[in-house]
Order: structure tokens, then sequence, then C-alpha cells
């Protein structure tokens, strides 16, 4: 008998062996780790372990009441059309994808929130949908399964929401629908440039099975679109790997730039890795905005001057596409990139309300009306006014998901004994570590203060290894235990980790000081920045809500547009020596509040030396020429350039760009104190000042 067990072991062996050399080379060829490890140095949790606390809930709450929960107060397609109960057929993808966004941000936020109203309203756009799914499982309505443009990267966009429906409820119809949906297209339905998004959910679903096909489905469709060919586009691993501008759709480059992260977090391969992180070398060298967000207006532009501006889509989907870095590589930078577009560009861009928004925002616009809209790209439309649905659709379905997916990350761990704090925000997490519930409090109004303390209560005493983050732009950290300052040096720019048996009532303390620094803009423009946040002169806003008529359909009367002008003055240089900021400058702490976005509840200022130009005044036009990006075929390829002969007749003001030194006159002799605001509380601003020469 022993000797039957002996021989039936080695063939049970050696069958195994040939099932794995059998599989070895398609495995390899695609950079398949043979034990299919996870090879990113953070994961995410489940949703359902996070909660938000002080102004970032309050934050969600003003988005539940706001356009999260009634996005169909927006209009088309959100009152009608697109992913929902009824799956209404459409002669175009986008309706697809602007439901999409919202459905994703609004189910994130009611799961943030454990608010039963936006989870259920989310979910009968989700359900419905899974139900209809016929012999061939397509998900989705017959118009998207046409094989000319096929549009499968909308599914990319409506899966983020299933993805988080499972990750709270583990429904299993879930992965299910999602695998055979996958399994049962042809591969060359992803082969288009947003196609290939779906190489995100679908690594996603290869995490939660284990079933190798899917990574090799993900793996080919990056290789053929990246080192075949197969796309003629600036959005390559090679044209990642170049150190030059391009000329690109600024969405396009966010979400396709991130791909190669995800695939390195599943398969460990660098050639993934490398492409990704070239491409946001590339948009710090050349497109990075004071806001945190790179400039697109629709496309990818340079420089980053203080009349370029961005989508509101490209907040979400830079920071969603900076995550996935985060993750597979623990870089800090990553995390202070992130904070920096959620605490300035994001709330720059929608009313403290959140029920309305821009289509294009910036860092100096001192008018937002109808008219405004000081962008060569369709120059004197609506696209920098506030309202709930103003210029095209995808920014209000998209900036429901900004602060949720921000609050979703904030917590990730890097194996089942550790805890990683990655981002900072008022929060908590409940979960398991080491075998034992944990729960941790993260008390603070950061980023509007320096500190932030962490008090634990795990069930039980358990050790664990808990990870914190000191940001580049801290030099003089100090980190307490119990009430007691470490004796370790603490350099910026670094994860740290503190192992130990923690008990009921355990605090570690950070102290982060933030000090002022000007940061240097093209035509001699300087911001002041402290910290996390930007700072804008304050001005008084004066607005006026537009009546409902045939020139504003998609104002309501809850949900208005509005008019925005300056009742105050703009026209300000500063006035600072270059050194010794601090010294020249006062801090003022207002009273604090839940509602720290908007001009008059901003709850910190500073009071910086400035002197008024007379000459620098808003520009007045009567005929404007707006441009619009159209296709030219040439030899085949398609280019792209700009037309310029949209002439438009009206009266126009826009925001001015920068004075040059040499026009500079008519100065206030005198300076003055003047009020600078966090970048978010300023709806007009100036973010970005002439430096007088000294």
């Amino acid at each position: 008998m022993k000797k039957f067990r002996i021989i039936y072991f080695n063939v049970l062996v050696l069958g195994t062996l040939l099932i794995i050399l059998s599989c070895k080379k398609s495995e390899d060829d695609n950079g398949l780790d043979k034990k299919t490890k996870y090879h990113g140095k953070f994961y995410q949790l489940s949703i359902n372990e996070i909660k938000p606390k002080g102004w970032l809930k309050q934050y969600l709450v003003n988005q539940k009441n706001g356009l999260t929960g009634h996005l169909e107060e927006a209009g088309y397609p959100f009152d009608s059309a697109g992913w929902g109960q009824k799956v209404v057929d459409s002669s175009s993808w986008w309706p697809y994808e602007q439901t999409g966004y919202w459905i994703d941000g609004m189910l994130t936020a009611g799961y943030l929130l454990d608010d039963d109203f936006l989870i259920n309203k989310a979910k009968s756009k989700i359900y419905p949908v899974l139900e209809k799914t016929g012999t061939d499982h397509f998900i989705g309505p017959s118009y998207l399964k046409k094989k000319k443009n096929k549009h499968r990267w909308v599914h990319a966009v409506y899966f983020r929401a299933l993805m988080r429906e499972y990750e709270v409820t583990k429904d299993s119809i879930i992965l299910q629908k999602m695998k055979s949906f996958y399994l049962n297209q042809d591969e060359e339905n992803f082969h288009e440039i947003r196609d290939q998004l779906n190489i995100e959910s679908i690594l996603w679903l290869y995490q939660k099975t284990k079933d190798t096909t899917l990574y090799s489905l993900a793996a080919n469709i990056y290789n053929k679109m990246n080192y075949e060919g197969f796309m003629d586009r600036p959005v390559t691993a090679s044209s990642f790997l170049e150190s030059k501008p391009v000329y690109e759709h600024g969405v396009t480059y966010n979400e396709i730039a991130k791909l190669g992260s995800i695939l390195y977090a599943h398969s460990g391969d660098t050639k993934y890795l490398e492409p990704s992180i070239a491409a946001y070398n590339n948009i710090d060298a050349y497109y990075l905005m004071v806001d945190g967000v790179n400039v697109s207006s629709e496309h990818l532009r340079t420089p980053p001057h203080a009349l370029q501006t961005h989508e509101t889509c490209d907040i979400a989907d830079y920071s969603w596409s900076l995550g996935y870095l985060l993750m597979a590589t623990a870089e800090v930078s990553y995390a202070d990139k992130i904070e920096k577009a959620m605490f300035n560009a994001a709330p720059g861009a929608v009313t403290s309300d959140f029920k309305a928004l821009q289509y294009l925002s910036g860092p100096n616009q001192v008018i937002l009306d109808s008219t405004s809209n000081h962008n060569k790209f369709f120059r004197g439309n609506t696209a920098m006014m506030f309202g709930p649905n103003q210029f095209t659709e995808c920014c209000p379905g998209n900036i429901n998901r900004i602060m949720p997916n921000y609050v979703s990350r904030l917590w990730m761990k890097e194996n089942e004994k550790s805890i990683v704090a990655a981002m900072y925000g008022p929060s908590e997490w409940n979960g398991k570590i080491n075998g034992a519930q944990v729960n941790i409090k993260e008390n603070t109004k950061y980023p509007f203060a320096e500190d932030i303390e962490f008090e634990f209560f795990p069930e039980k005493s358990v050790g664990f290894s808990f990870t914190f983050r000191i940001p580049g732009w801290c030099t003089a950290p100090k980190v307490s235990i119990n009430g007691k300052v470490s004796k370790q040096i603490y350099q910026p720019g670094n994860y740290y980790s503190i192992e130990r048996n923690f008990v009921k009532g355990d605090k570690i303390t950070l102290l982060l000081p933030q000090r002022a620094q000007l940061s240097k803009w093209p035509n001699n423009g300087v911001a002041v920045e402290r910290g996390p946040l930007v700072y804008a002169l304050k001005i008084d806003e004066n607005w006026q809500a537009l009546e409902p008529d045939k020139n504003n359909p998609k104002s309501t009367k809850d949900f208005p547009a509005y008019h925005v002008t300056a009742a105050s003055d703009w026209n300000y240089a500063l006035a600072l020596e270059e050194t010794d900021i601090e010294d020249q400058i006062e801090i003022v702490e207002e009273k604090w509040n839940l509602n720290p976005w908007s001009t008059n509840t901003a709850p910190i200022s500073i009071k910086v030396p400035a002197k008024k130009i007379r000459n620098w005044k808003m520009i007045e036009k009567d005929t404007v020429f707006y441009a619009m990006n159209v296709p030219v075929q040439n030899n085949g390829k398609t280019l792209w350039k700009e037309r310029s002969d949209f002439k438009k007749n009206g009266n126009f003001f826009f925001t001015p760009p920068l004075p040059d030194l040499k026009s500079i006159r008519d100065v206030d002799e005198e300076s003055e104190m003047i009020t600078l605001i966090p970048y978010g509380s300023a709806k007009l601003r100036i973010a970005i000042f002439p430096m007088l020469p000294k």
C-alpha cells in the first residue's frame, strides 16, 4: 500500500508538471508570473471599511443633496437614457459614458456614507441591466454591439460601478456576468484607442477569479495596442517613454497612461510600469497646472500659464490614474499629487453646495458667464460658467467620482499584518488586521491644519505595522506616540512604519508644518503655496442665478446656472521678496466649519503685500474666433489642427493674461495687504500673480 501511494504521488506530480509546462509558454509570453502573485506595493480596501468624517463627510453629503443625488435635474442623458431600469437604444455611445460616470460616483458616495437613497438609486441602474443579458452574454443596449465603431470603452466606465458593488456585497452574479461578457467578446473589439481601457476591469476580474485567460486577454490587448502598431496616437508605451510635448486629448492620455501600472501590479514586469511612470513625468514637465491637474482644453497644451484650463473630467481621471501608480510603487510623490488635485482643482471647479460645476476651470478666472470662456477652444461660449450641465455632459457625470474615489483610497494595505494611511483626511477605518478587528480614527482638519491624530481601538492587544506618509513638501515633521515625541529622523517624501502591539487608546500624532513658498509660472507669474494648498486672491463674488428659458434650458429653479462677476478689485501684483516669505505674510485662522470650500467660509487665509496695477484690465471684444479640433486626413493618417474660421459676434469680457513687465504702468506706489484664501474656496480667482520687478 505504501508503494502504491508513492507511485500515485509521482504520477500526480508528473501530470501536474506536464500541465504547468503546457501552459508555461503562453503565460511567459504575456509576462504572467506563474504564481499569479500581486506585485503592487499597496492594495485597495473595500470601501465599506472606510468612513469619511468631518469636512470630507459633509462634502459627500453635499454631493448627495446636490448633483450626485439629483443629476436628472441636469437634463439629458441623465433624465432619460443610458444605463438604467429601461435601457434606451441610442444613436451614439456618449449617453452610456456620461451615465456610467454618474452611477459609479453615486454608488461609491452611497457606500461611504452608508446612505440607502444613493445606494438604491445606483443599484436601480445596475441590476436591471444585468438581468437583461441574453444568450450572447452582452451587457448593455444592442446599439453598442455594432461591429463598426464598437464603443466597448463605455463598458470600462460603467463596470467600475459593478466592481464597487461587488466589493461590498460579494454578489457572485457580478463576477459571472462580467466574466461571461469578456470571454464571449472578440479580442479585436478592444483594439480601438479607448476600447483598450477595459484592461482595468479585465485585470480586476483576474484578481478576483485567478482565471489566467483573463490576464492573457488584458496583456494581449495591451501588447497589440502598444507594440504591434495597432494605434497611431501619442499614447503608446514608446511615446510615453519619449520626453517631449504631444498633442492629445487630456482625458484619453490619463485613462491610457495608467494601464501599464495595472498590468505591472499583476505581472511584476517593469516593461509595463516604466511607460506609466514616464507618462506622468511628462505631465509634470509640460502640462501640470498650479492647481495640481494637467492642462486640457480639451487637448494637452503647453505651457501651463495663468489662462490655461482643464476639463473637470481630467481632475477625476488624473487622480484616479495616479492612484494605480501609488499602489504599484508606494511612491509618496503620487500621493502628494493626488492630494494637491483634491484640495485645489476639485473643489475649485464646483460650487460648495455641489449644484453647479465648470466644464473648464483654471487658476485665473475673474469673470464667469455664458460668453466668458477665454480659451481658444470654443472661445466665447459657456464652457467656463457654473451650471448643472452647461457645455457637454461628461463632466456633470464624472465630477461625482472625484472626492468619493479619493476617500476610498485614503486607507490601503501592504499585507494582512499592516495598515497604511496612504493619504490624509478626517476619516475612520474598520477592518481585520493580523486576525483582530481594529478601528482607527483619523482626527484632523487637514489640509487646513497641520496636525493629524490617529487613535487606535483594537478589540484586543494586537501586533501590526502602521504606515504613514511624510509629504514631500514637509521639511520639519514631528511624530508622537502616546504624547512622546519620537527621536527618529523623518525625511520628507517617505512612508514610515511603526510596528508595535497596539492597545485601545493608543495615539500616533503627526505634526506636518506648512510653510509658504512661491512657485514660478510662465510670463513672470508666481503663486503662493503652503503645504498641499494653493492660495488665490479673495474676490467678492456676485452670483446671478439664471432663469430657466430657451437660452438656459438646463438651468432649473433648484439647480440654476450662474453668471459670476467680481464685486472687488482683482488686478494686483505681489510685492514680496522671494526669500523669507514667512516673515512677510500673516496666516489667519478663521472660525472652523464643515463647509470650507466657499469664499465666505474659508477657514484659513493669508495676508500678503501687493500693489494694484491699474492698467491691467478685463479684455473686451465684440467679435471672437473660436477654434475647434477637427480631423484632417493626410496620407492615411489623421492629423489634428485648430481651425480659427468660426466667427462670433456679441459683447465679450475675458480674463486678461498676466501683464508683460514692459507694459506695466500706473502702479500704486504704496503696497497694501491683500487676502488670499484656499484655491478651492475661491470660484473667481487670481492664483497666478504678476511679480513686480525689484
